[in-house]
């Protein structure tokens, strides 16, 4: 045998001592003492005749190949059999490496203790975090579980959150305690979200609260304004009345004295509801009283809507000032429906104002209930007097 063939031998039975030396461990990870045993055998046939080889190395001249190759090829193929048959069965069976390889590859962190603290099976990760939470490797998980008992849900200096949960196990008759820790970065951060959003509602509730608040005392601030004006123009027509009657124009006794007690029931809170309900005709009988007229053309707007309330101050008003000041007898009342409301229109055939109207208290109340509506009041003093209201779209009465 030359000296290449004793090289390829020696190197076919050294494989197969290393293969028969795997399968030994694989053996002995899968608790199989026979296997153990044939391997072991295998591993000492392989390096049998290494040793030979190898010590007449220097006469290999004097050795016949076809033996030796056989042999060297037959024992190298068995060990690689029975250590791949070995380690393919010690892949599909449980065993505390497998077991350890599988809790050290959960993203929880795991640990079973006994009761004095010492650790029967831990994974990477709760070292991890016993290293980050305490300093130290977990070592005795009392200890480590007195470190987060007070607060078992941690945050660390990276952001992470991490629950911890112990639990006991009956095995055996003997207490073992199961610690979980579980990654809830996510639901923490969630969590702190949700607080911020409830936050941030509880004070747009207490936003919308005083809202309500300035609503209702502006609602009624508006009625305590519209009561105001109602009395105003009642009495402002029952004095123009008066004083017809006084001057001996226009007027009966009767008549002014039943228009001073329906202001007196106005003023007590006991005016009648019945009146509003055809304000128009009441004012056309009032102005009649007065020796004046009303005159409406046009769509105007539906009855109990704050437009129509509108329509009805301002006639009021401008009816006053015809009587007190441009001295004339007709009112022209026009209405029209736009696009985005009503257009009404008040004109009357009185002496032409000599320059801009200057707004007393009726038409700055009326003015500010105009645009506190929405609306637009436009008053002109040339060629004659004329007011103009508008509108947008109709609103219910809050009443």
């Amino acid at each position: 045998m030359n000296p290449f063939y004793a090289g390829l031998m020696c190197t076919s039975l050294l494989v197969g001592t290393i293969a028969s030396l795997f399968g030994c461990m694989s053996a002995v990870r899968c608790h199989h003492r026979s296997a153990f045993a044939i391997c072991l055998v295998i591993a000492l046939l392989d390096f049998a005749p290494l040793a030979v080889l190898l010590a007449r190395l220097p006469e290999s001249e004097t050795l016949s190949p076809v033996p030796w190759t056989a042999a060297a090829l037959s024992l190298t193929a068995l060990s690689l059999f029975a250590s791949f048959t070995l380690w393919h069965k010690s892949r599909r069976q449980l065993s505390p490496v497998s077991i350890k390889e599988s809790c050290d590859h959960l993203p929880s962190a795991l640990c079973f203790a006994g009761e004095n603290g010492l650790p029967c099976l831990k994974n990477l990760k709760m070292d991890e975090l016993s290293h980050r939470i305490a300093g130290e490797a977990l070592m005795n998980a009392n200890e480590f579980w007195g470190a987060v008992a007070h607060e078992p849900i941690v945050t660390l200096p990276d952001g992470q959150t991490w629950s911890f949960e112990r639990t006991p196990l009956y095995l055996s008759g003997q207490t073992v305690y199961q610690i979980i820790g579980t990654n809830i970065t996510e639901e923490a951060r969630l969590k702190r979200e949700l607080e911020r959003e409830n936050l941030r509602l509880e004070d747009m509730n207490r936003r919308l609260r005083q809202y309500g608040q300035e609503v209702q005392e502006l609602t009624r601030e508006r009625e305590i304004l519209r009561a105001k004006t109602r009395v105003h123009d009642e009495i402002g027509q029952v004095l123009l009345q008066t004083r017809q009657f006084l001057s001996g124009t226009l007027g009966d006794a009767e008549g002014i004295c039943a228009q001073w007690r329906q202001n007196a029931w106005l003023l007590l809170g006991k005016y009648a509801e019945e009146a509003r309900e055809d304000s128009f005709e009441q004012l056309a009988r009032a102005a009649q009283a007065i020796g004046a007229a009303i005159a409406r053309v046009g769509a105007f707007p539906e009855d109990g809507t704050e437009n129509a309330h509108l329509a009805e101050a301002a006639a009021h008003e401008c009816l006053t000032n015809l009587v007190r000041h441009a001295h004339g007898t007709r009112l022209e009342i026009s209405s029209e429906a736009t696009k985005i409301g009503w257009k009404i229109r008040y004109i009357n055939d009185g002496d032409a104002p000599t320059g801009p109207i200057v707004e007393g208290s009726g038409l700055s109340s009326l003015r500010a209930q105009v645009e506190a509506a929405g609306g637009e009041m436009v008053v002109e003093h040339a060629p004659r007097f004329a007011l103009t209201l508008i509108l947008p779209m109709e609103r219910r009465d809050a009443e």
